[in-house]
């Protein structure tokens, strides 16, 4: 694989994962805003099926930002972080890509769960 795939590969990595997790934010905080405002509860929207089907979606996005995190990892495998880029810079974002989307994900699930199993809509 070429040093211009890796890089690509490495970015997508490294930032995809993030950016699941933003617009799984932005976008749940609408769907819980559409079912509890006044103007939304004539549209019959299930907060619960819309946010696992948003977290199915984004969770995908991370899993395949993990996956090419490790591609990228494993090819550069022989080369240390402190070395001369862009080998160094790869194997380097790639090791940090590998523990943020986890981390990523992990926050993906609580959200999601807080969402889908705590009171959304309250009164008052």
């Amino acid at each position: 694989m070429t040093l211009k795939r890796l890089s690509m590969l490495q970015w997508f990595g490294l930032l995809g994962a993030g950016l699941a997790w933003a617009a799984q934010q932005v976008v749940g905080f609408g769907i819980g805003q559409a079912e509890c405002s006044a103007g939304g509860r004539g549209f019959g929207i299930s907060n619960d099926a819309w946010q696992l089907a948003l977290l199915g979606c984004a969770g995908t996005l991370v899993v395949l930002a993990e996956v090419a995190a490790a591609i990228v990892f494993v090819r550069t495998r022989g080369v240390g972080h402190e070395d001369d880029p862009p080998p160094g810079r790869l194997h380097f974002f790639a090791a940090a890509a590998l523990v943020a989307n986890v981390l990523f994900l992990t926050a993906m699930l609580l959200d999601t769960f807080a969402s889908v199993f705590g009171t959304l809509c309250r009164g008052g």
